[in-house]
């Protein structure tokens, strides 16, 4: 199992965010995590590599577990090599000066081993052959992005976690990155999403995890869950267009 969640509980302060989630998710699984704004969706992704509680402050209680490692008695260094995180903005996370070293250096913080090799196998993955001294900023958002899965994927973790990878982006750029997130996911990723586009994880997610309020209402196949035309409705969330075929 590549995660399992019991009673998870999580407040900032003066505000609780998570209200007693259960989750598992399956090695190799393509789950999407959709719900409403302020639902909690990037809290609880933020509990799958560490930065809740080691990094960001508040109340937590529960468990996480993550290829076995509690995530409360593992440092996010330690989690990192098993989970690798993209954030929303891409520019929240590029800062280096050229391509080739924004991938190296993580590889070199944490001291891992054939760092060539692995930034060339992370740029021809990601479509970034001819730009390893390029300069981050001068790409398009959507490069951006690419480049950030790059750095994440020349540390070889097990699964993936992205928040909101596309929210940025145009079509072609948004279904680009989840043709990237399909082949991985394909080669035995676990991809774990979370995307306001229910449209994108109809064509693309396996399970989906719908939460509301800090609550999950509903898990289980992707399409199975997204029908729920009512439930969605209720919440504030879109269906997605295949739903009504």
């Amino acid at each position: 199992m590549a995660v399992e969640i019991s009673g998870l509980k999580f407040s900032y302060p003066g505000r609780e965010v998570l209200k007693g989630i259960d989750l598992q998710i399956g090695d190799g699984e393509f789950l999407g995590i959709t719900g409403p704004t302020g639902s909690g969706k990037t809290t609880l992704i933020y509990c799958l590599n560490g930065l809740i509680p080691h990094s960001i402050g508040g109340k937590f209680s529960g468990s996480v577990s993550v290829f076995g490692m509690d995530t409360k008695k593992h440092r996010v260094s330690e989690l990192a090599r098993k989970v690798g995180f993209v954030f929303q903005d891409p520019d929240w996370q590029i800062f280096n000066l050229s391509i080739k070293d924004e991938i190296a250096f993580g590889l070199k913080n944490l001291k891992m081993d054939n760092i060539d090799a692995r930034i060339e196998k992370a740029i021809k993955f990601a479509g970034l052959e001819g730009y390893e001294e390029e300069m981050p900023h001068r790409l398009s958002h959507g490069q951006k992005q690419k480049l950030s899965i790059a750095c994440v994927l020349a540390m070889e973790p097990e699964m993936i976690v992205l928040d909101e990878p596309t929210s940025q982006l145009d079509y072609r750029s948004k279904i680009s990155i989840y043709d990237m997130l399909r082949r991985l996911n394909r080669e035995g990723k676990t991809i774990v999403v979370v995307e306001h586009d229910t449209d994108l994880l109809w064509d693309y997610a396996g399970k989906a995890f719908l939460i509301d309020g800090g609550m999950g209402i509903a898990h289980g196949p992707a399409k199975k869950v997204l029908s729920r035309r009512k439930l969605l409705e209720e919440i504030g969330v879109k269906s997605p267009a295949g739903a009504s075929k």
